[in-house]
């Protein structure tokens, strides 16, 4: 019988767990240095796809938790990518 395991748990948690510290880190809400916080951030994501993928692999683990969260971290991953790419359009100008 198939069922959800610890993998499609955990990896549901920090896809979930990403953009919500993100904004916090933006707004000021969460106070450490920002590179410390992008840092977690990106390693939420990407610790999120592997646990995705790992428990797409599985065959005893039912596979639609796993593929929503593995589409839920690909938009965190490119949200994130495109506001650190928007933040650095503000060089300088002379």
């Amino acid at each position: 019988m198939k069922k959800f395991s610890w993998l499609s748990y955990w990896s549901l948690i920090l896809s979930i767990f990403s953009m919500p510290f993100l904004f916090a880190l933006i707004y000021g809400i969460i106070r450490i240095h920002p590179y410390f916080g992008y840092f977690l951030v990106s390693l939420s994501i990407i610790l999120s796809l592997i646990f995705g993928f790992m428990a797409i692999s599985k065959s005893m683990e039912r596979n639609s938790l796993a593929t929503l969260t593995i589409i839920i971290s690909i938009g965190s991953g490119a949200f994130f990518i495109f506001a650190l790419l928007m933040s650095q359009m503000s060089g300088p100008t002379g």
